[in-house]
C-alpha cells in the first residue's frame, strides 16, 4: 500500500480515492500526505471499512475522510472529482475491467494520476502472472483514454507485486 501511494505523488490539497480500501492502511498513508485535502474509501465490506474509520478516526471525524459502501460499480458516476484514484489488489476481482477503467478516467480531473496495483495470490504465483497482468491492465488503460502509462515493479517473493499508472490528459 504505502509503495503504490508514493507512487502517486499525492499532494497536500489532493483529492484521492482508494477502490477496495479494506481496513484503511492506504488511506492512512494519504492521509499523511494530502493534508489539505479529501481522501475517500470505497469498499464492498461493512467490517472493513468500519476497520479503516477505527484505524483513521481523526480524519473521519474532522471531515478529510469518507467511507463509501458498495461495489465500485456502486460508486455514484461523478465527473472531476480527484486528482488521483488506486486501487491495490483489487483488479482481478473486477468483473468488467474496460468499465472500470472508463469510470476511473471519468473520476479524474484532467491530469489526474490512476495507479493499480496487483500482486497474484494462488499457487505457484509467478512473475509472468504479474507482468501479464500488467498487460491487461495497461490495454484497459490505453482503450479508456489514459496516456504516459508505465509500469512499476516492486520485487517480492514468491512473486513481484506490479503497479501500472496511468495520466488523465
Amino acid at each position: 500500500n504505502r509503495w503504490t501511494v508514493d507512487l502517486l505523488e499525492i499532494n497536500p490539497s489532493d483529492r484521492v480515492i482508494e477502490i477496495g480500501c479494506g481496513p484503511g492502511v492506504g488511506l492512512g498513508y494519504c492521509l499523511e500526505r494530502a493534508k489539505e485535502g479529501q481522501v475517500l474509501g470505497a469498499d464492498h465490506s461493512r467490517t472493513m471499512l468500519d476497520q479503516a474509520r477505527i484505524r483513521n478516526a481523526e480524519a473521519s471525524v474532522g471531515g478529510r475522510l469518507d467511507l463509501q459502501l458498495g461495489s465500485f460499480d456502486d460508486q455514484p458516476d461523478t465527473v472531476g472529482l480527484f486528482d488521483k484514484a488506486y486501487s491495490a489488489n483489487v483488479i482481478q476481482f473486477l468483473p468488467d475491467r474496460a468499465a472500470a477503467f472508463n469510470k476511473i478516467y471519468a473520476l479524474l480531473k484532467p491530469n489526474g494520476i490512476s495507479a493499480t496495483t496487483y500482486m497474484p495470490r494462488g499457487k505457484n504465483p509467478s512473475r509472468a502472472q504479474s507482468l501479464s497482468m500488467a498487460e491487461d491492465v495497461k490495454r484497459h488503460m490505453k482503450a479508456a483514454g489514459f496516456v504516459t502509462i508505465r509500469v512499476e515493479e516492486l520485487p517480492m517473493s514468491p512473486a513481484p507485486a506490479i503497479c501500472v499508472i496511468g495520466k488523465h490528459p
